[in-house]
């Protein structure tokens, strides 16, 4: 691969939204603490000096403790996820794509590794008893992992054409991580029901991420559900343990726009294209190397020469080109997590927060400090 002064032949635009996908991540775990104390059948009078949660009253008269109604969250959340690519397409400014030899199959990506890690911050408040609504914030750091090892699958082989070989290159391409800032929005709803010691929740929240290198906003979707136990203490703490499971995913699927000039990227894309040029001269060596008489040949030689026109043709675009389409589509592999952690509840108004999931492919981390209040 040649080397390319980046700064001034580049100025690459991107349809490639998987390598902004982290910027959901860091904003996607504001689960309410849950703090639930034994109910009591006897009625007992007594005045709920705070305007929310509606119905505190009639709670507070059925003597259940309810934690204090407004709540500030900061959270530092770790990311790890592997994605898959389902779509590719390299497309220039005359219209022209390269489909049919630049796609998923051909590149063969490897590996796509996406990680963040930031912080977030979300205001809450019980407007039901059992129904709690936050709205949150979050700045992330994100980077890219992608490897791919170009492939061509080669069919019409043999005496009877019905022969087919995967000639595949011989060591995998690593583009250098790519790294990137983002800003989320979200809002959210948790339900929660508790009974004696024990509790269930259910939460959901949406979240709408944007990034300097991104035209469009992703929409990304989290849902989970956890059940646990309180554990209190003679001091009035507590703690409460849980183990769930969460669900993610993008909600517009769809190809983004974006705009990224980013070095390391268009040069794996380069080494690519290098790749398929080699596999491509390779069968050029395999079919001229045959007798003339071999029946298809010519025509396959044909097919073989112009690949390695447009090939070159399309390096040289890449390297030098400023009106350059990398479409991109994105899938998680793996949807769901697996959850476990603990809230501890410090004082009605400080309470400390820990959670770690796993799955193949998934990591993550959270941990957090809550402040609660009431008027």
């Amino acid at each position: 691969t040649r080397n390319v002064d980046k700064s001034k032949n580049m100025k690459t635009r991107i349809l490639v939204p998987l390598f902004f996908f982290i910027i959901y991540s860091v904003t996607s775990f504001a689960q309410s603490e849950m703090q639930l104390a034994e109910q009591d059948s006897t009625t007992v009078k007594k005045d709920y000096p705070y305007v929310l949660p509606i119905w505190g009253q009639k709670v507070a008269d059925r003597n259940i403790e309810l934690q204090l109604p407004f709540g500030f969250n900061v959270n530092y959340v770790y990311n790890q996820m592997t994605l898959e690519l389902t779509e590719f397409s390299l497309n220039f400014f005359d219209g022209e794509n390269l489909d049919d030899i630049i796609n998923p199959e051909t590149l063969n990506f490897t590996e796509t590794v996406a990680t963040a890690n930031g912080v977030n911050v979300r205001a809450d408040a019980w407007i039901l008893p059992f129904l709690n609504f936050y709205g949150l914030y979050s700045r992330n750091q994100g980077s890219t992992k992608v490897s791919f090892q170009p492939q061509v699958t080669e069919s019409g082989l043999g005496p009877n054409g019905n022969i087919k070989e995967i000639r595949t290159l011989e060591n995998p391409i690593d583009v250098p991580e790519v790294t990137f800032a983002t800003n989320s929005f979200g809002i959210g709803a948790t339900g929660v029901y508790g009974y004696k010691d024990y509790f269930i929740s259910a939460d959901g929240n949406i979240t709408w991420s944007s990034s300097d290198l991104l035209e469009q906003t992703v929409t990304f979707f989290v849902g989970s559900a956890r059940i646990g136990r309180i554990i209190s203490f003679r001091n009035d703490m507590k703690l409460s343990i849980y183990i769930g499971a969460m669900y993610r995913n993008f909600l517009n699927k769809e190809n983004n726009t974006g705009s990224l000039a980013v070095p390391e990227l268009d040069e794996g894309i380069i080494q690519a294209i290098d790749g398929l040029t080699e596999i491509n001269s390779e069968q050029i060596e395999f079919w001229e190397s045959l007798p003339d008489a071999t029946p298809g040949r010519d025509e396959k030689l044909t097919e073989l020469y112009a690949r390695d026109e447009r090939l070159t043709g399309a390096k040289d675009r890449v390297e030098n080109s400023d009106a350059i389409n990398y479409n991109i589509r994105k899938e998680i592999v793996n949807n769901w997590s697996t959850q476990i952690g603990f809230n501890f509840e410090i004082s009605k108004h400080y309470m400390f927060r820990a959670e770690y999931g796993y799955r193949s492919g998934q990591k993550f981390f959270m941990t957090g400090l809550q402040y609660r209040f009431g008027f």
